[in-house]
């Protein structure tokens, strides 16, 4: 069997048309391969290819994607209408992801899997041309800057690849053996979600290398209203190492000694964030799409947009522990049983509450699709006007800064790997720092040299100062903790239009039937006493 691959699509169509994972393996003839050199066989065009794949990326996790769903299945935010799959996704007992490609939400992961693949092909074709003998600038003097760039972002991709689906194909053909890229792609397979990450950290180490050892900046504008250096692509590819490590398990047990790696501890960690990001990686958005924008998050504009998404009770709950984490409910699960203590209104010595958090005293989601849905609070922080000088305007508008990755999650690392590696010390004096949010802005009473208090501390942080910051990551946090709700995935699978057209059976994971604490939650023991039914498990 035979494709003819396109000009920039090498890898997807691959994807796409039929590489099988058991034991048939599609004949790659790529025939239009002098076609992709002609149309990139100049220097300049490789390097704006590259540089472009930057505001791709941050499309592709910043567009309606699973992460959305995601933050409702982890209990993060809550929202009952239909949108997204929220309200698939949010049921109780919790029921398995609909992978039919038919679905309509099928897109969801689709355009998390597709668009990432994309990009990966995009850096590939222009590594394979540099590593061809192409000079990009005068003697090659941009080299190092593309190539630093195409491993970074290839990292970037393939690593949020392995924080999404239990497995992906990761392709390098940079790497093909012989130079043979055929014969390379012919052999794709799908490799599990564990190794998918250690692929994703392995580029990131070259971009760290190349970055290291060459002095050169970014064109301006590649990363809106952001200056780009060598030393920056160093830094924010060492915070992209530490949290793929830190966020990758699946499971507490993993989580406590990351057991699902075969290189790498929580040492590891502690290395990649104290070499990481000092500048937090946000780009500054320039408005919605439909408004003409280019840098833009959909994401944060629905789960926080009144009307839309609120705080979940069990957030609430962490800020305030004489609020209950789930909502009253009746023995139906309708909101029946009155509002919570105080009327739903949180009190805490947390004085970024208050600024970050709006009350609202009704609730305008339909009971009879689940009282467990209620919260009386959405979060207000990217609010007009903004919560300081330095937080941006209209953030759910995407005008102003779009914090990615911040230097304040990269200090929560570091002191989660401090704790975790016996530092306990250390680690408390990050939280107890002056400079951090959680005194500058929170005023916060010091926390106690223990680790438990440590590590509780850490997550109160992940949950709240960082909310709506970073792809996936308070699914992430949570599912490393066990605290998805039994029977939620714990990763979602390929999606089912991939399946289909490689010919596999088609599969899926989630539904308290599957809860084998492998591919779907076992764990969630927090809520259990709190539901509208008997649980059996």
């Amino acid at each position: 069997m035979k494709r003819y691959i396109s000009k920039f699509t090498l890898l997807v169509a691959v994807l796409v048309l039929g590489v099988n994972t058991s034991c048939e393996k599609l004949e790659v003839e790529n025939t239009n391969l002098p076609d992709m050199e002609r149309v990139l066989a100049s220097p300049e065009d490789v390097k704006l290819v590259v540089m472009g794949q930057f505001l791709s990326y941050f499309q592709t996790i910043k567009t309606y994607n699973v992460g959305m769903t995601a933050h409702v299945a982890a209990d993060h935010s809550t929202v009952s209408w239909g949108n997204f799959a929220w309200r698939d996704m949010s049921w109780e007992p919790r029921r398995a992801w609909n992978n039919d490609p038919s679905y309509t939400d099928a897109d969801l992961t689709e355009v998390i899997y597709y668009d990432l693949n994309g990009v990966i092909s995009s850096v590939n074709d222009a590594i394979n041309l540099i590593n061809g003998g192409m000079e990009i600038g005068p003697n090659g003097a941009d080299n190092n800057m593309v190539l630093a760039s195409a491993f970074l972002i290839r990292g970037m991709s393939i690593g949020q690849l392995g924080l999404t689906f239990d497995k992906a194909m990761v392709s390098k053909t940079d790497e093909a053996p012989g130079g043979d890229v055929g014969a390379y792609l012919a052999e794709l397979d799908f490799l599990p979600w564990n190794e998918v990450l250690e692929e994703a950290i392995a580029d990131l180490d070259k971009a760290i290398a190349i970055a290291k050892a060459n002095s050169f900046d970014i064109p301006t504008g590649t990363l809106n209203g952001m200056t780009i250096n060598n030393e920056y692509i160093a830094k924010l590819a060492s915070s992209y190492a530490a949290r793929f490590l830190a966020l990758g398990s699946r499971t507490k047990a993993q989580n406590e000694d990351l057991s699902w790696t075969s290189n790498y501890s929580w040492s590891d960690v502690l290395t990649y964030a104290n070499n990481g990001l000092t500048v937090d990686f946000a780009p500054v958005g320039n408005g919605l799409p439909w408004d003409g924008g280019s840098w833009y998050d959909l994401n944060i504009k629905y789960l926080r947009q009144s009307g839309w998404g609120r705080v979940d009770m069990r957030i609430v709950n962490m800020i305030d522990p004489t609020q209950p984490v789930r909502y009253p409910t009746d023995s139906e699960g309708l909101a029946t049983l009155g509002t919570p203590p105080n009327g739903g209104l949180a009190t805490t010595v947390d004085a970024r509450f208050t600024q970050d958090f709006e009350y609202l005293a009704a609730n305008d989601f339909r009971p009879e699709r689940g009282g467990w849905h209620f919260s009386h609070y959405r979060h207000s922080r990217y609010d007009l006007p903004a919560t300081t000088s330095s937080e941006g305007l209209h953030m759910g508008e995407s005008i102003g800064p779009i914090r990615e990755l911040r230097v304040w999650e990269n200090e929560l690392m570091k002191a989660e790997a401090m704790a975790r590696t016996g530092n306990v010390t250390g680690a408390a004096a990050i939280l107890n720092s002056a400079n951090g949010p959680r005194k500058a802005r929170g005023n916060m009473p010091d926390v106690a040299g223990n680790k438990e208090d440590v590590l509780k501390a850490i997550f109160y942080e992940r949950f709240t100062e960082l909310m709506h910051n970073g792809y996936l990551i308070s699914f992430c946090d949570t599912r490393r903790n066990d605290d998805l709700q039994y029977g939620t995935p714990l990763h979602f699978p390929v999606p089912g239009k991939e399946l289909l057209a490689l010919g596999l059976e088609m599969y899926t994971f989630g539904g308290v039937a599957n809860a084998d604490g492998v591919n779907t939650s076992n764990g969630g023991a927090w809520i259990k006493p709190y539901y509208h039914f008997t649980p059996t498990w």
